[in-house]
């Protein structure tokens, strides 16, 4: 993959977690921040990297563009519209801040996809199950999702059945990721201490950071309960 290609990856971070008891955008794994290694694996592939967050001032020294919901209390999809509003070139790579895998091979194959068939939008596919994370949106979707947004529409799967999306089936997908785990998630501390061996107690946040703070209209607004296939 071309180094800093000019298409962009947006990430979506916020939003208070029921199980977890605090705002998912400050996990750390072994003492890092999630975000941060998120941001490195993403910085060799993208030239822009836009943060979707109700908190743009955590990453003032970030070299990311944090931006916040400009259709609040709409979920995913409306960070969705964000990061696409403020994503440059003409596709976006879209995932969320509890989900610390990323392929370049899997990302560098749906750009290829893109490319070759020029969809919409390029989601995997498990039978009747979507992951529309870890997936591509093109930035000319942002007038019709906005329209689908202004009805009240909220949900991610309806709006890809009204966009031309490139689906990619199981057994493609699991060349790159034979267990699904791409798409995995963290989303209690079970999950967290898969990732972290370190004491959970001594990686989960930072003490002095306002745990208070919500992004979107609920809990997990922008990481809902993704059981994997397995």
């Amino acid at each position: 993959m071309p180094q800093g290609r000019t298409d962009s990856a947006v990430v979506l971070a916020g939003g208070r977690s029921s199980r977890m008891g605090f705002d998912k955008q400050r996990l750390q794994l072994n003492g890092t921040w999630l975000m941060d290694l998120i941001v490195q694996r993403l910085r060799p592939m993208f030239e822009r990297i836009v943060v979707v967050t109700n908190e743009p001032s955590l990453y003032a020294d970030s070299d990311v563009v944090a931006v916040r919901d400009e259709i609040p209390g709409m979920g995913p999809l409306g960070g969705i519209h964000a990061g696409l509003k403020h994503a440059q070139g003409e596709y976006a790579y879209l995932l969320a801040c509890d989900m610390p895998n990323i392929d370049p091979a899997f990302v560098e194959y749906l750009f290829e996809l893109a490319a070759r068939h020029r969809p919409d939008a390029c989601v995997a596919r498990y039978g009747d199950w979507y992951e529309p994370f870890h997936a591509l949106y093109a930035r000319r979707i942002v007038p019709r999702l906005e329209a689908f947004l202004n009805d009240g529409q909220r949900r991610i799967v309806p709006f890809l059945y009204e966009i031309n999306c490139l689906y990619l089936e199981e057994d493609t997908v699991r060349r790159f990721t034979p267990d699904w785990s791409l798409f995995a998630n963290i989303n209690t501390r079970e999950d967290l201490a898969r990732y972290d061996r370190q004491s959970i107690e001594d990686t989960v946040f930072d003490d002095e950071r306002d745990e208070s703070s919500a992004h979107g209209g609920g809990p997990d607004e922008r990481s809902p309960d993704r059981r994997r296939p397995g």
